[in-house]
C-alpha cells in the first residue's frame, strides 16, 4: 500500500485479514474486556456469607428430623431445608440484582466438584446421624459446609475478575 493511502482499519489489503499480531491485540483486548466486566460482576461480602449459611441451614435442617438433635423439631428442619434449596437461592440472586445492579448464573456449568462434594458430605453426615448415632454429625457438616461455600463463592469471584465466566473453556455439545 503506497503512503498516500488511507486504510481506515489499519490493514493491509494485500493480506486479507489482520496480521498475527493484529489478532493477538484484539485477542488481548477481549481479555482486558472479559476481566473488567467479570470484577463488576463479583459479589459483596454479604452474598458469600448468607450463600454460606443457606448451606448450613441445609445440613442443620437435614439432620433434624430424626429428632436426635434437641435443636428443633421434624417441621423446623424441613422449612431449613426448604429454605436453603427453594426460597433462598432465588431471594439471594434477587438482593444481589437489587445491590449491585447485574445478577447472572454464577453456577452454569451445572454439577461441579465443590457442588458433589458438598452432596457427598450431606449424605455423609445424615447417614452417620441416622444410622452410626453421630448426633452431632449434621452440625460438623454444617460448619463444613459453611466454610467450603464460602471459599468456594471466594474462588468463584476471583475466576471472574480474570475474566472467566462460567462457560469459560467449556467445549460445546452436539
Amino acid at each position: 500500500m503506497a503512503n498516500d493511502e488511507f486504510d481506515p482499519d489499519g490493514l493491509d489489503p494485500g493480506r486479507g485479514a489482520g496480521s498475527a499480531d493484529d489478532a493477538r491485540v484484539a485477542l488481548q483486548d477481549l481479555s482486558d474486556v472479559r476481566a473488567r466486566f467479570g470484577r463488576r460482576l463479583a459479589t459483596p461480602w454479604w452474598y458469600k456469607v448468607v450463600s454460606a449459611f443457606l448451606v448450613a441451614a441445609l445440613f442443620t435442617g437435614a439432620g433434624m428430623p430424626y429428632e436426635s438433635i434437641d435443636l428443633g423439631s421434624f417441621s423446623t428442619g424441613a422449612s431449613l431445608v426448604v429454605l436453603a434449596v427453594a426460597v433462598g437461592p432465588v431471594l439471594l440472586r434477587e438482593l444481589l440484582r437489587l445491590s449491585t445492579g447485574a445478577s447472572f448464573d454464577r453456577y452454569r456449568n451445572g454439577w461441579t466438584i465443590p457442588s458433589l462434594a458438598l452432596i457427598a458430605l450431606l449424605v455423609t453426615c445424615v447417614s452417620l446421624q441416622a444410622f452410626a448415632d453421630v448426633d452431632l454429625a449434621p452440625l460438623a457438616g454444617a460448619a463444613a459446609g459453611f466454610v467450603l461455600t464460602y471459599l468456594y463463592e471466594w474462588w468463584t469471584d476471583r475466576r471472574l475478575a480474570r475474566g472467566q465466566f462460567p462457560t469459560h473453556g467449556r467445549r460445546p455439545q452436539g
